[in-house]
Protein backbone atom coordinates (compact mmCIF):
# COMPACT_ATOMS: atom_id res chain seq x y z
CA UNK A 1 0.00 0.00 0.00
CA UNK A 2 1.38 3.39 -0.96
CA UNK A 3 1.91 6.17 1.55
CA UNK A 4 -0.85 8.17 -0.17
CA UNK A 5 -3.34 5.35 0.36
CA UNK A 6 -2.18 4.98 3.96
CA UNK A 7 -2.81 8.67 4.55
CA UNK A 8 -6.28 8.41 3.02
CA UNK A 9 -6.98 5.27 5.07
CA UNK A 10 -5.83 7.02 8.24
CA UNK A 11 -8.03 10.02 7.44
CA UNK A 12 -10.95 7.65 6.79
CA UNK A 13 -10.44 5.90 10.12
CA UNK A 14 -10.36 9.23 11.94
CA UNK A 15 -13.49 10.41 10.14
CA UNK A 16 -15.22 7.12 10.99
CA UNK A 17 -14.28 7.49 14.64
CA UNK A 18 -15.58 11.04 14.83
CA UNK A 19 -18.65 10.00 12.84
CA UNK A 20 -19.37 7.32 15.44
CA UNK A 21 -18.94 9.90 18.18
CA UNK A 22 -21.34 12.28 16.44
CA UNK A 23 -23.80 9.41 15.95
CA UNK A 24 -23.78 8.46 19.63
CA UNK A 25 -24.19 12.07 20.67
CA UNK A 26 -26.95 12.51 18.11
CA UNK A 27 -28.79 9.48 19.49
CA UNK A 28 -28.50 10.87 22.99
CA UNK A 29 -29.78 14.22 21.76
CA UNK A 30 -32.73 12.46 20.13
CA UNK A 31 -33.65 10.84 23.45
CA UNK A 32 -33.61 14.26 25.09
CA UNK A 33 -35.63 15.71 22.25
CA UNK A 34 -38.22 12.92 22.56
CA UNK A 35 -38.48 13.49 26.28
CA UNK A 36 -38.95 17.23 25.84
CA UNK A 37 -41.45 16.49 23.08
CA UNK A 38 -43.52 14.39 25.49
CA UNK A 39 -43.55 17.23 27.96
CA UNK A 40 -44.68 19.79 25.40
CA UNK A 41 -47.03 17.48 23.47
CA UNK A 42 -48.77 15.71 26.36
CA UNK A 43 -47.93 16.81 29.84
CA UNK A 44 -48.22 20.58 29.46
CA UNK A 45 -51.47 20.35 27.42
CA UNK A 46 -52.91 17.92 29.97
CA UNK A 47 -51.97 20.26 32.80
CA UNK A 48 -53.61 23.11 30.90
CA UNK A 49 -56.70 20.93 30.29
CA UNK A 50 -57.03 20.13 33.98
CA UNK A 51 -56.75 23.78 34.88
CA UNK A 52 -59.31 24.73 32.22
CA UNK A 53 -61.69 22.00 33.42
CA UNK A 54 -61.46 23.32 36.94
CA UNK A 55 -62.06 26.88 35.79
CA UNK A 56 -64.85 25.91 33.44
CA UNK A 57 -66.76 23.94 36.11
CA UNK A 58 -66.56 26.95 38.44
CA UNK A 59 -67.59 29.31 35.71
CA UNK A 60 -70.41 26.96 34.74
CA UNK A 61 -71.84 27.02 38.21
CA UNK A 62 -71.57 30.79 38.34
CA UNK A 63 -73.31 31.19 35.02
CA UNK A 64 -76.14 28.88 36.14
CA UNK A 65 -76.46 30.81 39.39
CA UNK A 66 -76.41 34.07 37.43
CA UNK A 67 -79.35 32.83 35.37
CA UNK A 68 -81.09 31.74 38.54
CA UNK A 69 -80.84 35.16 40.19
CA UNK A 70 -81.35 37.19 37.02
CA UNK A 71 -84.36 39.52 36.73
CA UNK A 72 -87.35 37.66 35.36
CA UNK A 73 -88.58 40.66 33.33
CA UNK A 74 -85.20 40.85 31.44
CA UNK A 75 -85.82 38.00 29.02
CA UNK A 76 -82.91 38.98 26.77
CA UNK A 77 -80.40 38.83 29.55
CA UNK A 78 -81.72 35.50 30.62
CA UNK A 79 -81.42 34.08 27.15
CA UNK A 80 -77.87 35.41 26.89
CA UNK A 81 -76.94 33.85 30.23
CA UNK A 82 -78.48 30.52 29.27
CA UNK A 83 -76.56 30.57 25.95
CA UNK A 84 -73.31 31.17 27.85
CA UNK A 85 -74.14 28.23 30.11
CA UNK A 86 -74.69 25.98 27.12
CA UNK A 87 -71.41 27.21 25.52
CA UNK A 88 -69.52 26.48 28.70
CA UNK A 89 -71.01 23.03 28.83
CA UNK A 90 -69.77 22.40 25.30
CA UNK A 91 -66.31 23.59 26.32
CA UNK A 92 -66.34 21.20 29.24
CA UNK A 93 -67.24 18.30 26.99
CA UNK A 94 -64.51 19.31 24.45
CA UNK A 95 -61.95 19.64 27.24
CA UNK A 96 -62.67 16.19 28.55
CA UNK A 97 -62.61 14.68 25.04
CA UNK A 98 -59.31 16.42 24.31
CA UNK A 99 -57.83 15.17 27.56
CA UNK A 100 -58.99 11.63 26.89
CA UNK A 101 -57.51 11.75 23.37
CA UNK A 102 -54.16 13.08 24.67
CA UNK A 103 -53.98 10.46 27.40
CA UNK A 104 -54.86 7.69 24.96
CA UNK A 105 -52.14 8.87 22.57
CA UNK A 106 -49.58 9.35 25.37
CA UNK A 107 -50.29 5.88 26.75
CA UNK A 108 -49.38 4.36 23.39
CA UNK A 109 -46.31 6.56 22.81
CA UNK A 110 -43.06 4.45 22.97
CA UNK A 111 -41.25 7.50 24.28
CA UNK A 112 -42.67 6.79 27.72
CA UNK A 113 -41.37 3.97 29.83
CA UNK A 114 -43.57 1.47 31.66
CA UNK A 115 -43.85 3.45 34.89
CA UNK A 116 -44.97 6.56 33.07
CA UNK A 117 -47.49 4.62 31.01
CA UNK A 118 -49.03 3.19 34.20
CA UNK A 119 -49.45 6.72 35.57
CA UNK A 120 -50.93 7.90 32.29
CA UNK A 121 -53.34 4.97 32.23
CA UNK A 122 -54.43 5.77 35.77
CA UNK A 123 -54.97 9.40 34.81
CA UNK A 124 -56.96 8.25 31.80
CA UNK A 125 -59.21 6.21 34.07
CA UNK A 126 -59.78 9.14 36.39
CA UNK A 127 -60.53 11.40 33.45
CA UNK A 128 -63.00 8.88 32.00
CA UNK A 129 -64.76 8.77 35.37
CA UNK A 130 -64.86 12.57 35.38
CA UNK A 131 -66.31 12.49 31.89
CA UNK A 132 -69.19 10.31 33.08
CA UNK A 133 -69.68 12.51 36.12
CA UNK A 134 -69.71 15.55 33.85
CA UNK A 135 -72.91 14.42 32.19
CA UNK A 136 -74.59 14.11 35.60
CA UNK A 137 -73.21 17.56 36.38
CA UNK A 138 -74.69 18.92 33.20
CA UNK A 139 -78.00 17.15 33.95
CA UNK A 140 -78.29 19.26 37.09
CA UNK A 141 -77.83 22.25 34.84
CA UNK A 142 -80.55 21.12 32.48
CA UNK A 143 -83.00 20.50 35.34
CA UNK A 144 -82.20 23.87 36.86
CA UNK A 145 -82.58 25.70 33.56
CA UNK A 146 -85.87 23.87 32.83
CA UNK A 147 -87.29 24.88 36.20
CA UNK A 148 -86.24 28.47 35.55
CA UNK A 149 -87.83 28.44 32.14
CA UNK A 150 -91.09 27.17 33.62
CA UNK A 151 -90.97 29.83 36.34
CA UNK A 152 -90.28 27.41 39.13
CA UNK A 153 -87.39 29.39 40.59
CA UNK A 154 -87.65 28.03 44.07
CA UNK A 155 -87.49 24.52 42.70
CA UNK A 156 -84.60 25.62 40.47
CA UNK A 157 -82.72 26.82 43.51
CA UNK A 158 -83.31 23.52 45.20
CA UNK A 159 -82.07 21.63 42.13
CA UNK A 160 -78.95 23.87 41.79
CA UNK A 161 -77.85 22.83 45.21
CA UNK A 162 -77.00 19.53 43.56
CA UNK A 163 -73.83 21.15 42.12
CA UNK A 164 -72.24 20.94 45.55
CA UNK A 165 -71.78 17.19 45.46
CA UNK A 166 -69.96 17.47 42.10
CA UNK A 167 -67.60 20.05 43.50
CA UNK A 168 -66.59 17.48 46.07
CA UNK A 169 -66.26 14.85 43.34
CA UNK A 170 -64.28 16.89 40.80
CA UNK A 171 -61.93 18.46 43.32
CA UNK A 172 -60.02 15.28 44.43
CA UNK A 173 -59.98 13.86 40.91
CA UNK A 174 -58.58 17.04 39.46
CA UNK A 175 -56.05 17.26 42.27
CA UNK A 176 -54.99 13.67 41.64
CA UNK A 177 -54.54 14.25 37.91
CA UNK A 178 -52.74 17.54 38.51
CA UNK A 179 -50.43 15.91 41.08
CA UNK A 180 -49.64 12.94 38.86
CA UNK A 181 -49.03 15.23 35.89
CA UNK A 182 -46.69 17.32 38.03
CA UNK A 183 -44.81 14.19 39.13
CA UNK A 184 -44.61 12.97 35.56
CA UNK A 185 -43.31 16.31 34.31
CA UNK A 186 -40.84 16.47 37.17
CA UNK A 187 -39.55 12.99 36.38
CA UNK A 188 -39.28 13.80 32.69
CA UNK A 189 -37.46 17.03 33.42
CA UNK A 190 -35.07 15.29 35.78
CA UNK A 191 -34.40 12.62 33.18
CA UNK A 192 -33.62 15.26 30.57
CA UNK A 193 -31.30 17.08 32.94
CA UNK A 194 -29.62 13.84 33.98
CA UNK A 195 -29.25 12.81 30.38
CA UNK A 196 -27.85 16.22 29.54
CA UNK A 197 -25.19 15.79 32.21
CA UNK A 198 -24.56 12.28 30.97
CA UNK A 199 -24.29 13.61 27.45
CA UNK A 200 -21.74 16.14 28.60
CA UNK A 201 -19.63 13.48 30.27
CA UNK A 202 -20.20 11.09 27.40
CA UNK A 203 -19.21 13.76 24.90
CA UNK A 204 -16.01 14.43 26.80
CA UNK A 205 -15.29 10.71 27.19
CA UNK A 206 -16.01 9.96 23.54
CA UNK A 207 -13.90 12.93 22.46
CA UNK A 208 -11.00 11.76 24.60
CA UNK A 209 -11.45 8.19 23.35
CA UNK A 210 -11.65 9.36 19.74
CA UNK A 211 -8.54 11.50 20.19
CA UNK A 212 -6.73 8.59 21.85
CA UNK A 213 -7.72 6.14 19.14
CA UNK A 214 -7.00 8.66 16.40
CA UNK A 215 -3.65 9.60 17.84
CA UNK A 216 -2.85 5.93 18.46
CA UNK A 217 -3.68 4.98 14.89
CA UNK A 218 -1.76 8.02 13.63
CA UNK A 219 1.20 7.18 15.86
CA UNK A 220 1.28 3.57 14.68
CA UNK A 221 0.97 4.56 11.04
CA UNK A 222 3.49 7.37 11.24
CA UNK A 223 5.88 5.25 13.31
CA UNK A 224 5.91 2.53 10.67
CA UNK A 225 6.70 5.12 8.02
CA UNK A 226 9.15 7.18 10.08
CA UNK A 227 10.96 4.13 11.51
CA UNK A 228 11.91 3.06 8.01
CA UNK A 229 13.16 6.55 7.22
CA UNK A 230 15.11 6.67 10.48
CA UNK A 231 16.76 3.37 9.63
CA UNK A 232 17.69 4.79 6.25
CA UNK A 233 19.14 7.92 7.89
CA UNK A 234 21.08 5.89 10.49
CA UNK A 235 22.46 3.53 7.85
CA UNK A 236 23.38 6.46 5.62
CA UNK A 237 25.26 8.11 8.49
CA UNK A 238 27.01 4.82 9.21
CA UNK A 239 28.08 4.61 5.58
CA UNK A 240 29.21 8.24 5.71
CA UNK A 241 31.32 7.53 8.81
CA UNK A 242 32.76 4.42 7.20
CA UNK A 243 31.37 2.01 9.80
CA UNK A 244 29.80 -1.33 9.00
CA UNK A 245 26.17 -0.61 8.07
CA UNK A 246 23.51 -3.27 8.52
CA UNK A 247 20.81 -3.66 5.83
CA UNK A 248 17.61 -1.73 6.43
CA UNK A 249 14.71 -3.92 7.57
CA UNK A 250 11.92 -3.79 4.98
CA UNK A 251 8.70 -3.76 7.01
CA UNK A 252 6.34 -2.08 4.51
CA UNK A 253 5.52 -2.31 0.84
CA UNK A 254 5.10 1.41 0.29
CA UNK A 255 7.50 3.94 -1.18
CA UNK A 256 9.66 3.76 1.98
CA UNK A 257 9.90 -0.02 1.56
CA UNK A 258 10.89 0.40 -2.09
CA UNK A 259 13.46 3.01 -1.07
CA UNK A 260 14.81 0.63 1.61
CA UNK A 261 15.05 -2.18 -0.96
CA UNK A 262 16.98 0.08 -3.36
CA UNK A 263 19.15 1.29 -0.48
CA UNK A 264 19.99 -2.28 0.54
CA UNK A 265 20.98 -3.05 -3.02
CA UNK A 266 23.19 0.03 -3.01
CA UNK A 267 24.77 -1.06 0.29
CA UNK A 268 25.46 -4.51 -1.18
CA UNK A 269 27.11 -2.90 -4.20
CA UNK A 270 29.16 -0.63 -1.94
CA UNK A 271 30.26 -3.61 0.12
CA UNK A 272 31.27 -5.45 -3.02
CA UNK A 273 33.09 -2.33 -4.12
CA UNK A 274 34.78 -2.09 -0.70
CA UNK A 275 35.84 -5.72 -0.96
CA UNK A 276 37.37 -5.00 -4.32
CA UNK A 277 38.94 -1.87 -2.91
CA UNK A 278 40.24 -3.74 0.13
CA UNK A 279 41.69 -6.51 -2.03
CA UNK A 280 43.10 -4.03 -4.52
CA UNK A 281 44.40 -1.96 -1.61
CA UNK A 282 46.76 -4.77 -0.67
CA UNK A 283 48.52 -4.23 -3.96
CA UNK A 284 48.03 -0.48 -4.32
CA UNK A 285 47.68 2.05 -1.51
CA UNK A 286 43.98 2.34 -0.55
CA UNK A 287 44.10 6.12 -0.92
CA UNK A 288 45.26 5.71 -4.49
CA UNK A 289 42.53 3.16 -5.07
CA UNK A 290 39.92 5.70 -3.93
CA UNK A 291 41.45 8.35 -6.12
CA UNK A 292 41.62 6.07 -9.15
CA UNK A 293 38.03 4.93 -8.66
CA UNK A 294 36.84 8.50 -8.24
CA UNK A 295 38.69 10.13 -11.14
CA UNK A 296 39.62 7.29 -13.48
CA UNK A 297 42.70 5.21 -14.09
CA UNK A 298 44.31 7.44 -16.72
CA UNK A 299 46.15 10.04 -14.67
CA UNK A 300 49.45 11.82 -15.10
CA UNK A 301 50.81 15.01 -13.60
CA UNK A 302 54.09 16.57 -12.53
CA UNK A 303 54.32 17.32 -8.85
CA UNK A 304 56.87 18.33 -6.25
CA UNK A 305 57.24 15.35 -3.95
CA UNK A 306 59.63 13.37 -1.78
CA UNK A 307 60.90 9.90 -2.73
CA UNK A 308 62.05 7.26 -0.28
CA UNK A 309 64.11 4.12 -0.86
CA UNK A 310 65.23 1.61 1.76
CA UNK A 311 67.22 -1.60 1.63
CA UNK A 312 68.32 -4.25 4.10
CA UNK A 313 72.06 -4.29 4.61
CA UNK A 314 73.68 -7.50 3.28
CA UNK A 315 70.31 -9.14 2.76
CA UNK A 316 71.76 -11.60 0.23
CA UNK A 317 74.03 -13.04 2.91
CA UNK A 318 71.17 -13.11 5.40
CA UNK A 319 68.87 -14.96 3.00
CA UNK A 320 71.53 -17.59 2.35
CA UNK A 321 71.48 -18.47 6.05
CA UNK A 322 67.70 -18.95 6.19
CA UNK A 323 65.17 -21.30 4.73
CA UNK A 324 62.73 -19.93 2.14
CA UNK A 325 59.87 -19.78 4.65
CA UNK A 326 62.07 -18.01 7.19
CA UNK A 327 63.11 -15.44 4.55
CA UNK A 328 59.47 -14.77 3.64
CA UNK A 329 58.50 -14.61 7.31
CA UNK A 330 61.27 -12.13 8.06
CA UNK A 331 60.38 -9.94 5.07
CA UNK A 332 56.69 -9.97 5.92
CA UNK A 333 57.42 -8.82 9.46
CA UNK A 334 59.83 -6.19 8.18
CA UNK A 335 57.47 -4.88 5.51
CA UNK A 336 54.57 -4.88 7.98
CA UNK A 337 56.55 -2.79 10.46
CA UNK A 338 57.72 -0.19 7.95
CA UNK A 339 54.42 -0.07 6.01
CA UNK A 340 52.47 0.92 9.11
CA UNK A 341 54.92 3.73 9.82
CA UNK A 342 54.86 5.00 6.22
CA UNK A 343 51.07 4.99 6.11
CA UNK A 344 50.93 6.63 9.53
CA UNK A 345 52.96 9.55 8.20
CA UNK A 346 50.78 9.99 5.08
CA UNK A 347 53.22 8.20 2.80
CA UNK A 348 52.32 5.95 -0.13
CA UNK A 349 54.18 2.69 -0.73
CA UNK A 350 54.93 2.47 -4.43
CA UNK A 351 56.35 -1.03 -4.51
CA UNK A 352 58.45 -3.69 -2.82
CA UNK A 353 61.56 -4.60 -4.79
CA UNK A 354 62.99 -7.72 -3.24
CA UNK A 355 63.99 -6.51 0.21
CA UNK A 356 63.79 -2.86 -0.85
CA UNK A 357 60.90 -0.47 -0.27
CA UNK A 358 60.01 2.45 -2.51
CA UNK A 359 57.58 5.06 -1.19
CA UNK A 360 56.68 8.66 -1.85
CA UNK A 361 55.00 11.60 -0.18
CA UNK A 362 52.94 13.99 -2.26
CA UNK A 363 50.07 16.46 -1.81
CA UNK A 364 47.18 16.22 -1.19
CA UNK A 365 48.05 13.33 1.13
CA UNK A 366 50.72 15.53 2.72
CA UNK A 367 49.86 19.16 3.36
CA UNK A 368 51.75 21.66 1.23
CA UNK A 369 55.52 21.22 1.48
CA UNK A 370 55.27 18.97 4.52
CA UNK A 371 55.93 15.94 2.33
CA UNK A 372 59.68 16.26 3.06
CA UNK A 373 59.10 16.50 6.83
CA UNK A 374 56.66 13.58 6.73
CA UNK A 375 59.19 11.44 4.87
CA UNK A 376 61.99 12.25 7.32
CA UNK A 377 59.81 11.57 10.37
CA UNK A 378 58.71 8.30 8.81
CA UNK A 379 62.34 7.29 8.17
CA UNK A 380 63.32 7.99 11.80
CA UNK A 381 60.31 6.12 13.13
CA UNK A 382 61.09 3.19 10.82
CA UNK A 383 64.52 2.95 12.37
CA UNK A 384 62.86 2.81 15.80
CA UNK A 385 60.49 0.10 14.53
CA UNK A 386 63.44 -1.88 13.10
CA UNK A 387 65.23 -1.62 16.44
CA UNK A 388 62.19 -3.20 18.10
CA UNK A 389 61.93 -5.80 15.32
CA UNK A 390 65.63 -6.64 15.68
CA UNK A 391 64.93 -8.12 19.10
CA UNK A 392 62.39 -10.49 17.52
CA UNK A 393 64.67 -11.69 14.71
CA UNK A 394 65.80 -14.86 16.56
CA UNK A 395 62.20 -15.91 17.07
CA UNK A 396 61.18 -14.91 13.52
CA UNK A 397 64.05 -16.74 11.82
CA UNK A 398 64.26 -19.63 14.27
CA UNK A 399 67.98 -18.92 14.81
CA UNK A 400 68.53 -18.72 18.52
CA UNK A 401 72.29 -18.32 17.97
CA UNK A 402 74.09 -16.16 15.47
CA UNK A 403 70.84 -14.54 14.38
CA UNK A 404 71.33 -12.13 11.47
CA UNK A 405 71.60 -8.44 12.27
CA UNK A 406 68.84 -6.41 10.67
CA UNK A 407 70.16 -3.01 9.50
CA UNK A 408 68.15 -0.80 7.13
CA UNK A 409 69.69 1.90 4.95
CA UNK A 410 67.52 4.68 3.56
CA UNK A 411 67.74 7.41 0.95
CA UNK A 412 65.38 10.39 0.63
CA UNK A 413 65.25 12.95 -2.18
CA UNK A 414 62.85 15.81 -2.92
CA UNK A 415 62.09 17.32 -6.30
CA UNK A 416 59.76 17.25 -9.25
CA UNK A 417 58.63 13.98 -10.78
CA UNK A 418 55.92 12.64 -13.02
CA UNK A 419 53.24 10.75 -11.12
CA UNK A 420 50.44 8.70 -12.64
CA UNK A 421 49.35 5.37 -14.05
CA UNK A 422 52.02 3.82 -16.23
CA UNK A 423 51.92 0.53 -18.10
CA UNK A 424 50.12 -1.31 -20.86
CA UNK A 425 46.40 -1.58 -21.53
CA UNK A 426 46.29 -4.86 -19.64
CA UNK A 427 48.51 -4.01 -16.67
CA UNK A 428 49.27 -0.65 -15.12
CA UNK A 429 50.97 0.71 -12.04
CA UNK A 430 50.49 3.99 -10.25
CA UNK A 431 54.04 5.19 -9.73
CA UNK A 432 56.50 8.09 -10.02
CA UNK A 433 59.36 8.54 -12.48
CA UNK A 434 62.06 11.19 -12.80
CA UNK A 435 65.53 12.26 -11.66
CA UNK A 436 64.36 12.61 -8.05
CA UNK A 437 63.48 8.92 -8.02
CA UNK A 438 66.91 7.97 -9.31
CA UNK A 439 68.57 10.30 -6.82
CA UNK A 440 66.73 8.78 -3.87
CA UNK A 441 67.79 5.33 -5.01
CA UNK A 442 71.45 6.44 -5.35
CA UNK A 443 71.37 8.13 -1.93
CA UNK A 444 70.23 4.91 -0.36
CA UNK A 445 73.30 3.24 -1.88
CA UNK A 446 75.59 6.03 -0.62
CA UNK A 447 75.00 4.79 2.92
CA UNK A 448 77.34 1.90 2.14
CA UNK A 449 80.19 4.33 1.43
CA UNK A 450 79.58 6.75 4.28
CA UNK A 451 78.61 4.19 6.90
CA UNK A 452 75.31 5.95 7.59
CA UNK A 453 71.71 4.80 7.82
CA UNK A 454 69.71 7.72 6.35
CA UNK A 455 70.97 10.16 3.71
CA UNK A 456 68.74 12.96 2.43
CA UNK A 457 69.13 15.43 -0.42
CA UNK A 458 69.72 19.15 -0.05
CA UNK A 459 66.12 19.99 -1.14
CA UNK A 460 64.74 17.57 1.41
CA UNK A 461 66.83 19.20 4.12
CA UNK A 462 65.75 22.67 3.03
CA UNK A 463 62.05 21.83 3.36
CA UNK A 464 62.29 19.68 6.50
CA UNK A 465 65.03 21.42 8.50
CA UNK A 466 62.51 22.83 11.00
CA UNK A 467 61.40 19.31 11.93
CA UNK A 468 64.69 17.38 11.93
CA UNK A 469 68.31 17.39 13.05
CA UNK A 470 70.81 16.70 10.26
CA UNK A 471 74.41 17.38 9.22
CA UNK A 472 75.89 18.03 5.84
CA UNK A 473 78.29 15.24 4.98
CA UNK A 474 79.40 15.90 1.40
CA UNK A 475 78.82 17.32 -2.04
CA UNK A 476 78.76 14.58 -4.64
CA UNK A 477 77.69 13.51 -8.08
CA UNK A 478 75.97 10.16 -8.24
CA UNK A 479 76.42 7.59 -10.95
CA UNK A 480 74.81 8.66 -14.19
CA UNK A 481 74.64 12.34 -13.16
CA UNK A 482 76.98 15.26 -13.64
CA UNK A 483 75.21 17.84 -11.52
CA UNK A 484 76.56 17.93 -7.94
CA UNK A 485 74.20 17.65 -4.97
CA UNK A 486 74.77 18.31 -1.29
CA UNK A 487 73.85 15.38 0.89
CA UNK A 488 72.94 15.27 4.57
CA UNK A 489 72.77 12.61 7.22
CA UNK A 490 69.41 12.54 9.00
CA UNK A 491 70.33 12.37 12.69
CA UNK A 492 67.05 12.72 14.58
CA UNK A 493 63.93 14.73 15.26
CA UNK A 494 64.17 18.43 16.00
CA UNK A 495 65.26 19.10 19.58
CA UNK A 496 65.99 15.44 20.35
CA UNK A 497 69.66 15.24 19.37
CA UNK A 498 72.04 14.02 22.07
CA UNK A 499 74.75 16.44 23.15
CA UNK A 500 77.55 14.14 21.97
CA UNK A 501 76.08 13.88 18.50
CA UNK A 502 75.44 17.62 18.44
CA UNK A 503 79.12 18.25 19.29
CA UNK A 504 80.04 15.75 16.57
CA UNK A 505 77.97 17.74 14.07
CA UNK A 506 79.75 20.99 14.94
CA UNK A 507 83.23 19.45 14.72
CA UNK A 508 82.34 17.68 11.46
CA UNK A 509 81.13 20.95 9.93
CA UNK A 510 84.48 22.56 10.85
CA UNK A 511 86.40 19.69 9.32
CA UNK A 512 84.24 19.78 6.15
CA UNK A 513 84.87 23.51 5.73
CA UNK A 514 88.64 23.03 6.14
CA UNK A 515 88.53 20.09 3.71
CA UNK A 516 86.87 22.19 1.01
CA UNK A 517 89.45 24.93 1.63
CA UNK A 518 92.23 22.33 1.07
CA UNK A 519 93.42 22.93 4.61
CA UNK A 520 94.20 19.27 5.09
CA UNK A 521 95.84 19.48 8.51
CA UNK A 522 93.03 21.53 10.08
CA UNK A 523 90.47 19.24 8.52
CA UNK A 524 92.30 16.15 9.80
CA UNK A 525 92.40 17.60 13.31
CA UNK A 526 88.69 18.36 13.27
CA UNK A 527 87.79 14.91 11.95
CA UNK A 528 90.01 13.19 14.48
CA UNK A 529 88.18 15.17 17.17
CA UNK A 530 84.95 13.73 15.76
CA UNK A 531 86.26 10.22 16.33
CA UNK A 532 86.96 11.16 19.91
CA UNK A 533 83.25 11.86 20.28
CA UNK A 534 81.98 8.85 18.30
CA UNK A 535 84.74 6.41 17.30
CA UNK A 536 82.73 4.55 14.66
CA UNK A 537 81.38 7.60 12.84
CA UNK A 538 81.32 6.55 9.17
CA UNK A 539 81.51 9.94 7.38
CA UNK A 540 84.47 10.98 9.53
CA UNK A 541 86.46 7.86 8.56
CA UNK A 542 85.64 8.47 4.88
CA UNK A 543 87.05 11.99 5.03
CA UNK A 544 90.13 10.96 6.96
CA UNK A 545 90.85 8.42 4.21
CA UNK A 546 90.32 11.10 1.54
CA UNK A 547 92.61 13.56 3.31
CA UNK A 548 95.31 10.91 3.51
CA UNK A 549 94.91 10.26 -0.21
CA UNK A 550 94.73 13.94 -1.23
CA UNK A 551 97.70 14.78 0.94
CA UNK A 552 99.87 12.55 -1.29
CA UNK A 553 98.00 13.31 -4.52
CA UNK A 554 96.64 16.85 -4.29
CA UNK A 555 93.63 17.63 -6.54
CA UNK A 556 93.83 19.92 -9.55
CA UNK A 557 93.77 23.67 -9.14
CA UNK A 558 90.16 23.85 -10.29
CA UNK A 559 89.01 21.27 -7.76
CA UNK A 560 85.52 22.22 -6.42
CA UNK A 561 85.32 19.83 -3.49
CA UNK A 562 82.76 17.60 -5.25
CA UNK A 563 83.34 13.89 -4.94
CA UNK A 564 82.24 11.98 -7.99
CA UNK A 565 80.88 8.48 -7.53
CA UNK A 566 80.83 6.25 -10.54
CA UNK A 567 79.29 3.20 -8.89
CA UNK A 568 75.63 2.79 -8.09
Amino acid sequence: MTIRKKIFLLAGILLAIFGAVVGVLGFAQKLDSDQLGNITEYELPLSRMVSEFDVLTDRYELEVLRVLISDRADAGTERTAMAAVRATADELRDTVKTGEALLHKATGDPGYDTEDRVDLARMAGVLKYMGRSLEDFLAVRDATLAAISEGRRDEARTISRGFAKFALAFGPDLSQIRRELADLTDRSTRRVLARQRLNTYLSLALFVAACGIGLGVSAIGSTRVVSGLRQLVATTKALELGTNAEPVLIATRDEVGELALSFNRMVDELRARDRVKDTFGKFVDPRLVSRLIASGADQAERRSLTIFFSDIKQFTGISEQLTASAVVHLLNNYFGAVANVIHGHRGIIDKYIGDAVMAFWVPPFSNGDEHASDACRAALEQQDAIAALREQVPEITGMRRNAPELVIRMGIATGEAAIGTIGSDSARSYTVIGDSVNLASRLEGMNKIYGTLIIISEETFRLAQGAIEAREIDTITVAGKTEPVRIYELMGRAGELESTRDELRVLFAQGLAAYRSRNWSTAQTAFESCLCKIPDDGPTRVFLERIAHLGHAPPAADWDGVWRHVEK
